[in-house]
């Protein structure tokens, strides 16, 4: 190459420079300004009348440090750590001005020592990424509330991605799924959880081996009558999400499944520029590799007229919207205009923006700005798409974001807070809604609307809470809200007026059933005290008579009223008993005791009637027995009454046999029969009290039908329990539990 060659070379990367919309300064080997373009002048507030040459960088760094340009701070600690940085190695960095602004400082080291400096403001780029990650995170919001399951899964149909519907609608339990998981291993979990005929395993089966890069679609019925509907979606990576739906009833007439795009790839972290240079001639001389790497590396030659390349752009069709060549070859010297955007066929999105040179001819900076583009139209096609599932939920819903303005909200939402779409637009602030709310009697009338107003007129900011507010119409609405992580929070309006004049009306009932039995039970206690007295008086006399001597019939009648008194005051005993088991009242006084001399002397004084019924009444041998706490007198009273009632429901011939056997914590009792046993439905009648379960048999099987009743609240009175266990024509066992005693004590006759 010629010194003049390359005299002409240095000549226009000195014009490049100084034409840059970039702050470019130059500095030689002995840190000193060696060059500075225009924007770097007015980047320094340097005067238009002064040379900035041979100024040391020193001095410069810290001019930009106290200008704010290295951020807020001390600014000799923002120079130091600027001229600490090696000049021998590239450096690229980001910076936030005190006045806000965003600036990418790049440096790069030069043949002779010295260095170059580039200072980029891009605070619209970082503005505009900061929008769109805002939008981003609240539609990822409202994704996390969204009803339906969705799964994402990857080329290797791994699941990468879902949300809490989707294993619940798998009808899998709470942290089943994780990340990795094969889609044939889901499939596995959902035959293992869930009951299914044959066909329906042998469907689920097959979709094992579907073509994911094809959207499919199933739905099934599972046996609780639930309606699931699945769509499997392919993603552009190669990759597929998986949609799930519950439609029964109220889903079925939807036209289509509500599903989540596909996952934006992300977007790009940083945007380079492409630049390119043209001469006085029009004709390209430089072209660096951002430009062909965002345009193409065919697309540009140098030495080419931009005419000629324009007009091969036009015939390769390469952007979507096709304009007029001369009003493009026009434009590019229309230094003034904002930057122009234009779509290629193949959907990148492009910004150019020109600047004229010294020299005549003109810079041309290219920017690839897709990322944003496609980020602001999916933005607005979720936003829809979100609207459209809210506007057909059964429950109110609106989103709030930290500032407490409505983000989105569904018609719903709007009936049941009485106010209008229009009122519940985006932006509208929350305490403006409460006070139409108030003015409309939302809140209700009088001082009780007043209070709930003022109080939640003061706490701008909700919580996790629910309450149920009355509005003007008599309706009761459900208000739950719940905070979400960027700040803001979802309210969910649900109509409970229906469910809440049920819940009265019970509650009335249950209310009026239990002042009845209150008072049956008191009515019970009083009368079994009074009938005592005289019943008492008839028993004393009665003895008196049959003691002393006289006509024979005497005798045999004060014998007769004796027998029928202790039988009457028996049953008033056990009336009473049940009235105070009924008032909580019932006392027990418990000790240490030796089981089998009970069970002993219960056999003896049960003998003669069983004999009397030409029943076998045996008792088993008993093994060694740990003693038990209870009370012996109630002991008593409940094995009597066990062993008469199997010995009354089992007819001549039959046996009763009882045995006992330790148990964990304590010992179990048994009373078996081979009486005429119950069905299911009896067996759980039969501790009711006054029950006579053999209505047909009410001659034969005579009782007050108070003893099984009795005999369990004694024995839960005691911490042990009785169940009975029994079939229709194969007997009844009788199954009493006692607890252990603590400490020995003497041995009970």
């Amino acid at each position: 190459m010629t010194s003049a060659a390359g005299r002409d070379e240095a000549e226009a990367a000195l014009q490049l420079l100084l034409a840059l919309p970039s702050a470019a300064l130059v500095f030689d080997a002995e840190h000193r300004l060696v060059l500075a373009n225009g924007p770097a002048r007015a980047l320094l507030a340097l005067p238009a009348e002064d040379d900035p040459r041979g100024t040391p960088a020193e001095d410069l760094i810290r001019r930009l440090a106290y200008r704010g340009i290295y951020g807020s701070g001390d600014p000799e600690a923002h120079a130091r750590t600027a001229l600490a940085l090696d000049r021998s190695q590239p450096v690229r960095r980001l910076v936030c001005a005190t006045d806000g602004r965003w600036f990418e400082i790049a440096r790069m080291p030069l043949p002779d020592g010295g260095w170059a400096s580039v200072v980029t403001d891009v605070t619209r780029h970082r503005h505009t990424e900061a929008a769109a990650r805002d939008r981003l995170r609240l539609f990822d919001t409202a994704l996390r509330h969204n009803p339906s399951g969705i799964a994402i899964y990857d080329q290797q149909h791994r699941l990468v991605l879902f949300n809490e519907p989707y294993e619940a609608l798998l009808n899998l339990p709470a942290g089943t799924l994780g990340p990795g998981l094969p889609i044939n291993a889901v499939i596995d979990l959902i035959i293992e959880n869930m009951p299914l005929d044959p066909e329906t395993q042998a469907r689920l089966d097959a979709r094992r081996n579907i073509d994911r890069s094809q959207r499919s679609q199933i739905i099934g019925i599972r046996s609780n009558g639930i309606t699931v509907r699945a769509t499997s979606q392919p993603l552009p990576d190669g990759g597929f999400l998986i949609g799930l739906e519950d439609v029964t009833p109220m889903r079925q007439a939807e036209d289509e499944a509500k599903r989540r795009a596909a996952m934006l790839d992300g977007i790009l972290a940083a945007l380079p520029h492409g630049v390119c240079v043209y001469g006085p001639d029009r004709r390209l001389r430089m072209v660096n590799a951002a430009f062909r790497r965002i345009v193409g590396d065919g697309t540009v030659m140098l030495g080419e007229h931009l005419m000629d390349i324009l007009r091969r752009r036009e015939a390769t069709g390469e952007y979507a919207a096709p304009e007029a060549v001369e009003e493009v070859f026009r434009r590019q010297f229309d230094f003034d205009r904002p930057p122009t955007t234009r779509i290629r066929t193949d959907g990148r999105v492009l910004t150019g923006k020109t600047a004229p040179l010294p020299d005549g001819g003109h810079i041309s900076v290219v920017s690839d700005v897709t990322a944003l583009h496609r980020a602001e139209a999916e933005a607005q096609r979720r936003a829809a798409l979100l609207q459209v599932m809210m506007d057909n939920m059964r429950h109110g819903v609106c989103l709030f974001d930290r500032d407490n303005r409505v983000v989105a909200a569904n018609t719903l939402a709007c009936r049941m807070t009485g106010l209008t779409r229009e009122e519940m637009a985006p932006g509208a602030p929350l305490r403006e809604l409460r006070r139409l709310q108030f003015e409309r009697g939302q809140f209700g009338r009088g001082p009780e609307a007043e209070r709930i107003f003022r109080t939640r007129a003061t706490n701008v900011v909700p919580t996790l809470e629910t309450f149920t507010r009355t509005t003007a119409e008599g309706r009761m609405i459900e208000v739950s809200t719940d905070p979400t992580p960027d700040g803001g929070f979802v309210r969910i309006y649900t109509d409970v007026t229906a469910e809440r004049r049920a819940l009265a009306e019970t509650e009335r009932a249950r209310a009026a059933a239990e002042e009845a039995s209150n008072a049956k039970t008191r009515f019970l206690a009083t009368m079994s005290h009074e009938l005592r007295t005289p019943l008492n008086a008839v028993i004393g006399f009665s003895e008196a008579l049959a003691a002393e001597p006289g006509p024979p019939h005497v005798a045999e009648f004060a014998s007769s009223i004796l027998e029928a008194g202790r039988h009457l005051l028996g049953l008033i005993d056990e009336v009473l008993a049940v009235a105070q088991a009924g008032t909580g009242a019932l006392q027990v006084e418990t000790r240490a005791l030796f089981l089998p001399s009970v069970l002993q002397g219960a056999v003896r004084l049960m003998r003669p009637t069983a004999e009397a019924a030409a029943i076998i009444l045996v008792l088993e041998p008993l093994p060694e027995l740990p003693r038990i706490r209870a009370d012996e007198r109630r002991l008593r009273q409940i094995l009597l009454n066990l062993v008469a009632n199997a010995v009354k429901f089992t007819p001549a011939g039959g046996s009763v046999r009882i045995a006992a056997a330790p148990v964990a914590d304590g010992v179990e009792v048994t009373v078996s029969d081979t009486g005429i046993g119950m069905s299911p439905e009896q067996v759980e009648r039969a501790f009711e009290p006054f029950v006579q379960l053999e209505t047909s048999h009410a001659r034969r099987y005579g009782g007050s039908g108070l003893g099984l009743y009795l005999a369990r609240a004694l024995a839960q009175a005691m911490e042990g329990s009785l169940v009975l266990d029994s079939q229709r024509g194969a007997g009844t066992t009788a199954r009493l539990r006692l607890i252990t005693a603590m400490q020995p004590q003497e041995q009970t006759a």
